[in-house]
Parts: C-alpha cells; sequence; structure tokens
C-alpha cells in the first residue's frame, strides 16, 4: 500500500497548522504556527527526514506541547 500526500504534514499551509492546533486544543494563532514549523525543522533535523508523516510528528508534538499556547 503506497502512501499518499495527506498522511505527511505540509508545513507552508496555515490550514494544516490550524487542524493540528485544534487537534490539541491550542489556539490557532500565529505565533503557534510559527513554533509548529519550527518543532517540525527540529524533529526533522533529529530525524534526518525531508517530510514527516502525522504518526511520526505527533508524539514528538506531544512531549513539546508546554511551547504552544
Amino acid at each position: 500500500m503506497s502512501v499518499s500526500d495527506h498522511d505527511y504534514i505540509n508545513f507552508s499551509q496555515d490550514d494544516e497548522l490550524n487542524y493540528i492546533l485544534k487537534k490539541y486544543h491550542k489556539s490557532q494563532a500565529h505565533e503557534n504556527r510559527v513554533e509548529l514549523k519550527k518543532l517540525g525543522q527540529a524533529y526533522k533535523n533529529e530525524t534526518k527526514s525531508k517530510r514527516l508523516k502525522h504518526v511520526e510528528f505527533y508524539p514528538y508534538l506531544e512531549k513539546h506541547l508546554d511551547k504552544l499556547r
């Protein structure tokens, strides 16, 4: 079974970032979207990945929810 684009996070789309923020009951504010992008880049660097799947990123994000409002 192939992986679809839907499985990956597009950090350049505000609606995708807002979806993640809403999922974790965080404000969909600009500052939180910027912080999500930073967290995404940090995780990409840590894992040496070019793209992140939702299922890969969420456990990492859950350890850093304190950085979001």
